[in-house]
């Protein structure tokens, strides 16, 4: 039975960290979505730009980051990507203007755009295949915990000190955590042909053709994008969408959204325990996990959307955040399963892409049409998108094992 590989533990740990910062530097200004709608009078539509220009940001340049990750060094390429966007996010607290925020948003989302990809090519080579949707699941629990971390740091420094604040302070534990991530091992990278800028774009273009070729990742790819579409615009409006709907304060719908959030993370650890041991049973049980968790994340949206007070909406929002992470590992590790190792990051840089621009379009969409028809209709939209989400799920059932045989492992 393969072993863990040495330093694995540690990696683990500050990439964890680091995803965190990396969601609490992107979600901190949901927070603040109220206080910069009353300085700048803005839309919703264009509150959530704010977040919907990072996914664009991170799609345009996260193919060609995730090649530089496969083929020069994925320990440098996220510590250099932690301190552009921490630095990024430090610029955000001396913006005037809607449009310098706009901008400096856009520069955030370029030095997340292949964290991502790094990070899971990482933990696919350091831990053995029997536990990869485990330790995956770790990993993606980091990301509701920083969501949450952002929420509620963003509330309550931005009620104090104002928003501009809360921007500035949460940017200066993602330039610390640039220098720890220069101690993580990496492993060796597979040198190609490649010697001039045409080959190179051969070669990338081969290895793309290569992947859209394989059934499993045209499904999971549009299923990936679909459900983060709804946890993400979900999110982005909750804040905003507590405030306008039972009248609470910013600081405590800061509180109660980031709590929601960080609980969350439970679900996104079950869900690649599940799938992990379910599979020992079922050859199925990583598309079931997805399946299953997408559909009750439907079912309880919609009931906290439509409850009719504060603390019953809470428990289906929870509930909500809860199933709709669960599918992150078994996917996640799915993706890694139909590909060949020397372009495992390059196949989630494509997920990446597919996946923020899922988010840039419709989370935009969502905001643009909630100032037409209000927000609780244009946030149960966001169901449809959950539906097509499990019919895709369910199509690439028929394909996994299929193309994970092609691959040697």
């Amino acid at each position: 039975m393969p072993k863990v590989k040495s330093g694995a533990f540690y990696m683990l740990t500050i990439i964890f960290v680091v995803y965190l910062f990396d969601y609490a530097d992107r979600k901190v200004v949901s927070a603040l979505f109220t206080s910069i709608e009353e300085d700048w009078n803005v839309t919703n539509a264009q509150l959530e730009m704010l977040n919907g220009i990072v996914s664009l940001v991170i799609a345009i340049f996260v193919i060609p980051l995730s090649i530089i990750v496969d083929r020069w060094s994925r320990v440098k390429m996220i510590s250099i990507m932690v301190f552009v966007w921490s630095i990024a996010t430090l610029m955000c607290a001396f913006a005037e203007s809607y449009t310098q925020l706009l901008i400096f948003r856009g520069l955030t989302g370029f030095g997340e755009a292949a964290y991502a990809a790094a990070s899971i090519a990482l933990i696919t080579k350091r831990f053995p295949a029997h536990h990869r949707a485990k330790h995956i699941g770790i990993y993606d629990a980091a990301a509701p915990i920083g969501s949450g971390v952002g929420i509620i740091a963003g509330g309550l420094i931005g009620a104090k000190y104002g928003w501009h604040a809360a921007f500035g302070w949460l940017a200066v534990p993602g330039i610390i955590l640039s220098i720890l991530v220069l101690f993580i091992k990496d492993y060796h990278t597979i040198r190609t042909h490649t010697q001039n800028s045409v080959s190179l774009i051969r070669s990338v273009m081969h290895d793309a053709l290569y992947l859209f070729k394989i059934p499993t990742l045209q499904y999971l790819y549009v299923a990936y994008g679909f459900v983060i579409t709804v946890n993400t615009t979900m999110i982005d409006f909750l804040p905003k969408y507590l405030e306008i709907t039972y009248l609470i304060p910013k600081e405590k719908s800061g509180l109660l959204a980031g709590g929601l959030a960080v609980g969350v993370l439970f679900g996104a650890i079950l869900g690649g325990v599940i799938a992990d041991v379910w599979e020992k049973r079922n050859k199925h049980a990583k598309i079931y996990v997805s399946i299953f968790s997408t559909i009750l994340s439907i079912i309880c949206l919609l009931l906290a959307l439509n409850a009719t007070d504060l603390w019953t909406a809470l428990t289906f929002f929870g509930l909500f955040g809860l199933n709709t992470v669960a599918f992150l590992a078994p996917v996640s590790t799915m993706i890694q399963q139909v590909v060949k190792t020397r372009v495992r990051a390059l196949a989630f840089g494509f997920n990446v892409l597919i996946m923020n621009f899922f988010v840039f379009v419709f989370s935009v969409l969502i905001g643009y049409i909630s100032d037409f028809k209000g927000l609780t209709f244009a946030l149960s939209l966001l169901s449809i998108f959950g539906v097509c989400a499990v019919i895709l799920f369910y199509m690439a059932r028929n394909t996994y094992y299929t193309d994970k045989s092609a691959v040697m492992e």
